[in-house]
C-alpha cells in the first residue's frame, strides 16, 4: 500500500487560495479570514476544511479525512465529528439547513460552499473534476514513490476524457500499494466520474463479468437513468441485474435471449459504454483481476479493440506473479495489448531506503535521518508500503503513549523481532488481537475475503448486536476490515465485510486446522442456506465450494449442477464448463453411491449442452460429454434431461457424418421407448432416424420417421417439455419434411412446412431454431434456383451469427451468400465465399452436407469457366458423400459431372452420368431429382424421344412449383419439343 498524504499540508506547492462569500481561505499562509479580519481556527478543523475545500461538491469520506488529516493516527469518528462540529461554529454553519459543510448520511461530507474568485495568477485552482473537459489539476504527488505513476494516469484520464478510450493496469506484489494508487487517483478524478468493481477470490470458479456487474450496479445506483439505457442496449445485462426489472420482464428477456452467449455480451457491454461516456468521461476500476475468470477478461480485450470514440479509462490492478504462476489468461492478453499500442502498464515496486526514509519524515522526522533505524524498517517490511505505513502507524501510536515520542519510537522498533517473511508480520498483529477477535476474523476467513455479519453471526453462535461491535471496532482501527454497501440488505442486521488486504486473509485462514476448517466450512454453508431461504443473495456456487470444503461431497455436487444451470442460463457456457468439470472431479471420490449415475448424468449433460454453445453442436466435445450421459441412462430412463441428452446426441452425430452411431443411438432409443413408454426418447428415436434416412438418400422413409416424430413430440410427457432441448426438435422436423417433400415433387406441401418451422422459430424466439429454420430454408430455396431468396437467407444467418456467436450459422452465411453469387454473375467471389464456409464446417466437425457444400464450390468454377477446378472439387465432394455414405445430393453431382464432361469433350463420361443421376434419383423415389437430370439429358442434342417422354411424365408427378426456375425449365423444354 502507498503513502497516505503528509499532513504538513502548507508545504504543497499548489495550497489552496479560494473565496466563498465572504471567507477567505489561505492554506500556505494558514489563515482564513471573514470580511478580511482573521479568524481564530484551530489547526485540525482548519486542516479539514482544507481538504474538503480543496474537492468542492464531492463527497469526501470519513475514512479519507481521517487519512489527510490525521495520517495513520488512530482517531474514532467522534473526533472527526467534534472537528466538523468546530468548524462548522466558526464559519456560523447551520449543519440542519448547511451553506458549507454538509453531511453525507454515514459516509463523509462536503464542502457546497459557493466559491466567488479564483485563485491568484501563479497558484492553481482548486481541483475539480465536475466537468468532461477539465483537467487534471496538476498537483504534484503527495503519496511516497508514486509520482511517476500518478502522471502516467493523469496523462491517460485527460486522453479519456478527449475520446480516445485507455487500457491501464497496475500490476505488483501484495502490499506494493495497488489500492491506495487507485484510491487516490480515484479520489483526484472525483467519485462522480467512477465506477468501482472487484474481483473477489472463490474456491470454486469464480462469476463471470462479477467486477464488471458490481461497477453497473454502482453506477446505476448513483445515475437513475443507467437503468433505461441498460434496458435499451444492453439486455443480456439487465437479466444480470435483477433489482432495475421486474419479474415478468426477466421471464420475457430469458426466452428471448436463450441461447444467447458471451459475445453478445460484450458486444452489449462495449455499445453501453459507448453511448454512456458520449456526455461525460467514465474511470472503471476493476480490482484483483487476478481472481477474475476468462469472461473478464475477454470482456477488457474486446472493449479495448472496439473502434470509435470512447471517454473511458479501464483502470485495473492484478498480482503480477500470480498472473504467470497460474497461468492466467491475462497473461497473454497484457502483451498483447501492449504489442499494440492498447494499453499501458504501471509496475509498482517496494519501497527503496529512501522512499522509506522519506515516509517515516513525513510520520516521524527525527528518524528519518538515522540510516540504522531506517535500514532496519526496510528490513523488517521488505520496503512494501502496506507493512512500511503499518509499522510506521504502531511506532507513533506507541510513542504517543511514552514520554519521548521518537527516542521511545527507536526503543519500540528495536525491542521487536523482525519476522523472515511477510506472514511474520501479520502474525505480529495477529498476537495483539483479543482471543474474541481472533475467533471472528478466523471465522471471516473462511467466508472469503467478504462476509456478511449475520453469516459469522450464526456460524460462532455469537448475538449479531455483539459481534457489530467488534466488527466496528476492527474497521474503526483501519487494519483487518472495510465496511462495505450491500446491495438489498434485508435487515438493518446484515452488514458486508472486507478485508481491507488479501494477506490479511490468508494468513488467518492458513492457521485454521484441516479439522477446524472442514468444521467452519460446513457451518457456513448452513448458514448461508439459511440466508438463501430468507432471500439473501447467496449462490450456488459458493454454497458447492463450502460444501466441498467441508468433505460433502453430494451435497457439493448437487449445488454445482445447479450453479451451472444458472450459468448456461445466463449466457456463460464456459462457466458451466468449468463448473461441471470441478463437479466431475468430486464425483469421482464418491464412487457407489445411490446418486452417483443421476449426478454424472445431469453434468454430462450440462457440459455438453454448454460445449454445443462454446464449440458448436458437432464438436467432438459434445459427443464425448452427450455419450456418457446417454450411457447411463440404461439405469435411470426417466432422467429429466433425457431429452437432452439424446436429441442434441442423435443431431450432433448426423451432423458430424457418423451415420452407423447414430442409427445404433436410435435403435437405443427406441428401445428404451418400448420398454418404459418414454414418449420422449420415441421423439428422440424417430427424429435420428429421419435424419439419417433423409441423408442416405431415401426421402419417403425419412418422411414417415418424421410424421412419426411429429405425432411422438405432441404428446411428450409432462417431465420432459420440449423446452428442455437444445435445438428444437419440431423445427428441424419442419424443416427436414419440407426438404423430403421437395423430393417427392410436393413442393407446395414442402413451402407449407417451411412456413410451419418459421412460425414455430419464432413463437421460441431464441437463436438455434431460427438459425435451423434459415438453414434448412436455405438448401430448400438452393434446389428451387432462387438466389435473391437464398442471399436474404445468408445475411440473416450473419446476422444470428454475428449476434449469437453462432459458429453453425456463420458456416452456412459463407456457403449460402458464395451459391447466390454464382447464380447472380459472380463466380470467383462466390467460389471463395463457398469455400471458406466449408473450410469453417469443417473445423466445426461437420461432414453432413460436405458434398453438397463442396458441389456449391465446383459448380461455381464450372460458371467461371475453370473445368478443371470444377472436376477437382466435384471428385472432392464425390469421396466425402462415399466416406459417410450420404447420397442425398448425389444425382446432382452426377448432373454437374456430366456438364463438366461435355464441356471438355468427354462425351461417353457426360452420357453415363447423366444416366447414372437418372437412376439414382429413381433409385431415391425423388421426381424432383428426377426431373432436374432428365432436363440436363434433353438440353442435349442426343435426348431421345424416350427421354422427352420420360421428362413429360415426372413433371406430372411434381405437384406445384410452377413459379420456379427448375419446373419453368422442364415446361420450356417439352413446349420446345412439341414445336419441333
Amino acid at each position: 500500500m502507498a503513502t497516505h498524504p503528509t499532513s504538513d499540508s502548507s508545504s504543497t506547492a499548489t495550497s489552496l487560495r479560494l473565496r466563498f462569500d465572504a471567507f477567505e481561505l489561505d492554506e500556505a499562509d494558514a489563515r482564513l479570514t471573514r470580511d478580511g479580519e482573521p479568524m481564530a481556527l484551530a489547526p485540525k478543523p482548519f486542516e479539514v476544511l482544507c481538504a474538503l475545500a480543496r474537492k468542492p461538491r464531492m463527497l469526501v469520506t470519513k475514512n479519507a479525512l481521517l487519512d489527510s488529516v490525521w495520517g495513520h493516527r488512530f482517531v474514532s469518528d467522534s473526533v472527526l465529528k467534534t472537528t466538523v462540529s468546530a468548524l462548522r461554529a466558526a464559519l456560523g454553519d447551520d449543519p440542519k439547513q448547511p451553506r458549507y459543510i454538509e453531511t453525507v448520511s454515514r459516509r463523509g461530507y462536503r464542502f457546497i460552499g459557493r466559491v466567488s474568485a479564483a485563485a491568484t495568477p501563479g497558484e492553481s485552482p482548486p481541483a475539480t473534476m465536475g466537468s468532461a473537459a477539465d483537467e487534471l489539476s496538476g498537483n504534484p504527488l503527495s503519496i511516497t514513490g508514486r509520482s511517476d505513476a500518478i502522471e502516467r494516469l493523469r496523462a491517460a484520464w485527460r486522453l479519456a476524457c478527449s475520446g480516445k478510450r485507455q487500457i491501464v493496469w497496475v500490476a505488483g506484489e501484495p502490499g506494493v500499494g495497488k489500492t491506495t494508487l487507485i484510491e487516490y487517483f480515484v479520489a483526484e478524478v472525483g467519485e462522480g466520474n467512477c465506477a468501482h468493481g472487484q474481483c473477489i477470490e472463490q474456491s470454486g470458479a469464480g462469476e463471470p463479468y462479477l467486477s464488471a456487474l458490481e461497477a453497473l450496479s454502482t453506477l446505476s445506483r448513483r445515475d437513475p437513468s443507467l437503468g433505461a439505457l441498460i434496458r435499451a442496449l444492453a439486455p443480456t445485462w439487465l437479466l444480470q441485474l435483477p433489482w432495475l426489472s421486474s419479474a415478468e420482464e426477466r421471464d420475457v428477456l430469458r426466452r428471448e435471449l436463450s441461447g444467447s452467449g458471451p459475445a453478445r455480451m460484450m458486444r452489449e457491454f462495449g455499445e453501453l459504454l459507448e453511448r454512456y461516456t458520449e456526455n461525460r468521461p467514465l474511470l472503471l476500476v476493476t480490482e484483483d483481476l487476478h481472481w477474475s475468470g476468462q469472461a473478464t477478461v475477454q470482456l477488457i480485450d474486446h472493449i479495448a479493440r472496439r473502434r470509435g470514440s470512447t471517454r473511458l479509462l479501464w483502470l485495473a490492478s492484478f498480482r503480477l506473479t500470480e498472473i504467470i504462476a497460474t497461468d492466467h489468461p491475462l497473461k497473454s492478453l497484457r502483451h498483447e495489448l501492449r504489442l499494440h499500442g492498447l494499453s499501458d502498464e504501471i509496475l509498482l515496486d517496494a519501497f527503496s531506503e529512501e522512499e522509506v526514509a522519506d515516509y517515516v519524515a513525513a510520520r516521524i522526522p527525527g528518524l528519518a535521518a538515522e540510516e540504522a533505524f531506517v535500514r532496519a524498517l526496510h528490513a523488517r517490511t521488505e520496503g512494501l508500503p502496506l507493512f512500511v505505513a503499518d509499522v510506521v502507524n504502531d511506532l507513533v501510536e506507541w510513542g504517543e503513549r511514552a514520554t519521548e515520542g521518537e527516542a521511545s519510537a527507536r526503543q519500540c522498533l528495536s525491542s521487536m523481532a523482525i519476522p523472515e517473511n511477510l506472514a511474520g508480520v501479520i502474525d505480529q498483529y495477529i498476537q495483539r488481537l483479543t482471543p474474541a477477535e481472533r475467533t471472528l476474523l478466523e471465522a471471516a476467513s473462511v467466508c472469503g475475503m467478504q462476509f456478511r455479519l449475520t453469516t459469522v453471526a450464526e456460524v460462532l453462535q455469537v448475538d449479531v448486536a455483539v459481534l457489530g461491535a467488534s466488527c466496528a471496532e476492527l474497521v474503526r482501527r483501519q487494519r483487518w476490515l472495510t465496511q462495505a454497501p450491500l446491495e438489498r440488505p434485508n435487515a438493518a442486521s446484515d452488514v458486508l465485510y472486507t478485508f481491507r488486504h488479501a494477506l490479511y486473509r490468508e494468513v488467518l485462514y492458513n492457521q485454521i486446522g484441516p479439522v477446524a476448517h472442514a468444521e467452519l466450512h460446513l457451518k457456513v454453508a448452513a448458514a448461508l442456506e439459511r440466508e438463501r431461504a430468507n432471500g439473501a443473495n447467496v449462490t450456488a456456487a459458493d454454497l458447492a465450494s463450502h460444501l466441498e470444503l467441508g468433505h460433502q461431497y453430494i451435497p457439493a455436487i448437487r449445488y454445482y449442477v445447479e450453479a451451472a444451470e444458472w450459468a448456461l442460463m445466463n449466457f456463460s457456457p464456459a462457466r458451466t464448463m468449468e463448473l461441471t468439470e470441478r463437479a466431475l472431479a468430486l464425483l469421482r471420490l464418491i464412487a457407489g453411491s445411490d446418486e452417483q449415475a443421476g449426478l454424472e448424468i445431469s453434468l454430462a449433460t450440462l457440459r455438453g449442452t454448454a460445449a454445443i454453445q462454446v464449440h458448436g453442436i458437432s464438436s467432438i466435445h459434445v459427443k464425448q460429454a452427450l455419450q456418457r450421459a446417454q450411457s447411463l441412462l440404461d439405469d435411470l430412463p426417466h432422467h429429466p434431461l433425457r431429452g437432452l441428452v439424446l436429441h442434441p446426441l442423435g443431431l450432433s452425430l448426423y451432423l458430424r457424418g457418423e451415420l452407423d452411431e447414430a442409427e445404433a443411438l436410435a435403435r437405443r432409443s427406441e428401445s428404451l421407448s418400448a420398454a418404459t413408454g418414454d414418449r420422449t426418447a420415441l421423439l428422440c428415436a424417430c427424429v435420428t432416424h429421419g435424419l439419417i434416412q433423409h441423408l442416405r438418400g431415401r426421402p419417403r422413409i425419412a418422411r414417415d420417421w418424421l410424421e412419426k416424430a411429429l405425432d411422438a413430440g405432441r404428446d411428450l410427457d409432462a417431465s420432459a417439455s420440449p423446452a428442455v432441448f437444445v435445438a428444437d426438435p419440431s423445427v428441424i422436423i419442419l424443416g427436414m419434411l419440407a426438404l423430403d417433400s421437395l423430393h417427392l415433387g410436393l413442393v407446395e406441401q414442402g413451402r407449407e412446412r417451411l412456413a410451419a418451422a418459421y412460425r414455430r422459430a419464432r413463437d421460441l424466439r431464441v437463436p438455434p431454431p431460427q438459425m435451423a429454420a434459415l438453414w434448412l430454408e436455405g438448401r430448400f430455396e438452393v434446389r428451387l434456383g432462387n438466389p435473391a431468396r437464398v442471399a436474404d437467407i445468408s445475411e440473416q444467418l450473419r446476422v444470428l451469427a454475428d449476434e449469437h456467436a453462432l459458429a453453425g450459422a456463420q458456416a452456412a452465411h459463407l456457403w449460402f451468400r458464395g451459391w447466390s453469387q454464382v447464380q447472380l454473375g459472380d463466380p470467383r467471389a462466390g467460389y471463395r465465399l463457398i469455400r471458406e464456409g466449408y473450410e469453417s464446417s469443417v473445423l466445426l466437425g461437420m461432414r453432413a452436407w460436405a458434398s453438397e457444400t463442396l458441389g456449391y464450390a465446383a459448380e461455381a468454377l464450372a460458371s467461371a469457366g475453370d473445368w478443371a477446378g470444377a472436376r477437382q472439387q466435384l471428385d472432392e465432394a464425390m469421396q466425402c458423400a462415399d466416406a459417410i455414405g450420404e447420397r442425398e445430393y448425389l444425382p446432382q453431382l452426377l448432373v454437374l459431372d456430366a456438364r463438366i464432361a461435355y464441356a471438355v469433350g468427354e462425351s461417353k463420361r457426360a452420357g453415363e452420368s447423366i444416366r447414372q443421376a437418372i437412376a439414382e434419383a429413381r433409385a431415391q423415389e425423388a421426381p424432383w431429382l428426377e426431373m432436374i437430370a432428365l432436363c440436363a439429358l434433353c438440353e442435349r442434342n442426343d435426348a431421345t424421344t424416350r427421354d422427352r417422354e420420360a421428362l413429360r411424365l415426372v413433371l406430372e408427378r411434381v405437384a406445384g412449383g410452377r413459379d420456379t426456375p427448375p419446373v419453368a425449365t422442364a415446361l420450356a423444354l417439352l413446349e420446345g419439343m412439341r414445336g419441333a
